[in-house]
């Protein structure tokens, strides 16, 4: 991705550093991978005792021991994620992975590089106060807005307003213009670390500030006193209608659907949580949340949220009351499927999934992106299979689906300066101007990629792939490709088979269990150029294509046929069955096979035509009455070009 941009080397410096803290903060490496399975042996083997959680076990802060404070001692607490080992002190803010605190508790002393890290991390704690305090003194309370103000604010952001609402978000800031609304993102300790941005118009497009990572809006309606409930919902819209209703418990902002393993204290207190919300995203919340205490709004009349299910005048607490387990049993019946049933019936779009906008085609032909599916794509060698799995998941991707890569073929950075001009829609290396604004705006998808290259073990791939499942809640998983996975091995060929089937069956099971997405891009035995490739040129056994839910062939005639193209064909579709071809026409450019779409004065040139036909003929036959020439042939020379004219206009409609 850097190499053409050597020649400005120094001009461009700033730009390389953008591109590095995007490679720093989107790979998921062995190191991010943790083994914890010894972390009560060792805090308890120092001496601190250990109290287990749902998602975390608490102990005591080795940092907040030092400093002599007279805050409560039940606030010195430090959790410590039982999953990856990842910790979290709420009253001092220290945070990081397990390898950090290991090395805490193992030294009497602190070394340089972690004074150096609790010190940065300190550092920035004291900026964000300090910002805060900033907003603080800047804007005002809703709580202190009179009646009509209220009321015109809620106008201006489109919120359900109730007589309690400014008591409801008593927290939340109001700048003087009353265009921007900032929400307080608090810990469990109710210590403010972050905030939310709203903006007037673009309230999609919240900015967070400060540690927003490690805190949550949460609120609760006026004259409930339940502490043991949350109930989490994806908008603030969510939170005012339950509020409205008298919903009792904490009504909790989780901003879309988003949960990183550093918000899990947050939620440790709660002995029962409420799902509001798409199932796709609540059910990898429920996961890390404990599914034993998770419970889910099931849609009813395909009204998926709070704010539908309001609008529809139905009872919020009623629903919240027969609020149903998150999960099923191993053994389970139809009287418990039944909910789920009705509600794919009643959302079958939803059902269908996240719709390329770039590929029109292929989006009629499957329906959409699914959870829980394996998708194969395969193709002749060098015939851009990897391009266009690129661009397919950059379109998933800038739709807020979560993509973890997993280049084996080519570098991560080569990958990245693909989907990046694909994203742009530009030649980068002239338009380097532009670089600043496309790298930003590209940073800000939710794309990460394995650092992975070349062979690597099956175990140790999963093991990278879990883990950032579990941190990142992703929903779709591209393996490019299978073959330089395996790599080239000293057994046999039919053991070489036992590894691929081996692998397949890996991913299969991840997709179903994780009910995520899983594309593996596979190479196709050697065929004969003029034969089309099917679902048995896969290379390998017949178990790819019989465990993929959908199979994508790229099939290239350019080099076999004087008008050949390129195409996509869809060779196998479990979810509804239909198949056929989707055309592919390369934009170099802008490294794209996007669709192009069709201009309206070409589709009706046909019809533009054939009038201008008509009326040329017509005008012919009005000039000939006052020529001069012989009737035979002025007769002749209009029956000539008429019948000439006419049969082209009406070949072209043929064609067409």
């Amino acid at each position: 991705m850097y190499h053409t941009f050597r020649i400005n080397k120094l001009r461009l410096k700033p730009f390389l550093n953008v591109i590095s803290d995007i490679k720093k903060i989107h790979n998921v490496d062995l190191s991010d991978i943790s083994k914890v399975t010894n972390i009560r042996k060792l805090l308890r083997q120092k001496g601190f005792p250990v109290q287990d959680g749902f998602t975390s076990v608490t102990t005591k802060c080795t940092i907040c021991m030092e400093e002599k404070t007279e805050q409560k001692k039940t606030d010195n607490k430090l959790f410590v994620n039982k999953t990856t080992g990842y910790f979290l002190c709420p009253k001092c803010n220290i945070h990081g992975e397990w390898n950090v605190l290991e090395r805490l508790m193992k030294k009497s002393k602190l070394e340089g590089t972690i004074k150096d890290y609790i010190d940065d991390l300190q550092q920035k704690i004291d900026n964000f106060q300090n910002d805060w305090k900033k907003v603080l003194e800047e804007t005002t309370s809703i709580i202190d807005l009179s009646e009509n103000e209220t009321l015109e604010l809620f106008r201006l952001f489109e919120y359900p307003y109730h007589h309690e609402a400014s008591k409801v978000l008593s927290d939340v800031r109001v700048s003087e213009d009353h265009t921007v609304l900032y929400f307080p993102l608090k810990n469990s300790l109710d210590k403010v670390v972050g905030y939310h941005k709203v903006q007037a118009g673009r309230e999609d497009e919240s900015e967070s500030c400060g540690l927003y990572a490690a805190g949550l809006f949460h609120c609760k309606a006026t004259r409930t006193s339940r502490n043991d409930q949350a109930i989490l919902v994806p908008t603030i819209q969510d939170v005012l209608h339950l509020a409205a209703s008298k919903v009792p418990g904490t009504l909790i902002w989780l901003n879309n659907c988003s949960l990183p393993p550093v918000l899990l204290p947050c939620l440790e207190n709660y002995q029962r949580l409420c799902l509001w919300g798409d199932w796709d995203n609540m059910r990898a919340v429920a996961e890390k949340l404990g599914e034993e205490r998770c419970r889910f709004v099931r849609p009813t009349d395909g009204l998926v949220t709070a704010t539908e299910a309001a609008v529809a005048n139905l009872s919020l607490k009623t629903l919240v009351s027969e609020a149903k387990p998150a999960a099923h049993r191993s053994i389970t019946t139809f009287a418990a499927l039944r909910d789920d049933v009705y509600a794919e019936l009643t959302n079958i779009d939803k059902v269908r999934g996240v719709k390329w906008r770039r590929f029109p085609g292929l989006t009629r032909l499957l329906g959409g992106h699914r959870r829980g599916e394996l998708t194969v794509l395969t193709g002749p060698t060098g015939c851009g299979k990897t391009t266009l799995c690129a661009e397919m998941s950059l379109d998933l991707a800038q739709q807020g689906v979560t993509t973890l890569w997993g280049s084996f073929e080519i570098r991560n950075s080569r990958l990245a300066r693909t989907m990046l001009q694909q994203f742009a829609g530009v030649p980068l290396e002239q338009n380097l101007q532009e670089f600043p604004k496309f790298a930003d705006d590209f940073q800000k998808l939710p794309i990460y990629y394995l650092a992975f290259h070349g062979q690597q073990p099956i175990k140790v791939v999963m093991e990278a792939v879990e883990h950032a499942r579990y941190m990142h809640d992703l929903s779709h998983v591209v393996v490019d490709n299978v073959q330089f996975m395996l790599g080239v091995g000293d057994e046999r060929e039919g053991d070489r088979y036992l590894r691929q089937d081996a692998v397949i069956a890996a991913f299969r099971t991840f997709a179903t269990a994780r009910h995520c997405h899983v594309t593996l891009v596979m190479h196709p035995r050697k065929e004969r150029e003029s034969e089309d490739l099917s679902t048995s040129s896969i290379f390998g056994s017949a178990k790819a294509s019989q465990e993929a839910d959908n199979v994508l062939i790229i099939q290239d005639k350019r080099l076999t046929a004087v008008r050949g193209k390129k195409y996509l064909q869809i060779a196998k579709n479990r979810y509804s069955g239909d198949l056929g071809i989707v055309p592919l026409d390369f934009d170099k450019d802008a490294l794209s096979y996007q669709s192009k779409k069709k201009t309206k004065s070409k589709q009706d040139e046909p019809d533009k035509l054939l009038d201008e036909c008509f009326e040329e003929y017509s005008l012919e036959v009005h000039d000939s009455n006052n020529a001069r020439t012989p009737k035979n042939q002025k007769n002749k020379n209009k029956s000539n070009n008429a019948d000439t004219f006419l049969s082209d206009i009406l070949n072209l409609n043929r064609t067409r």
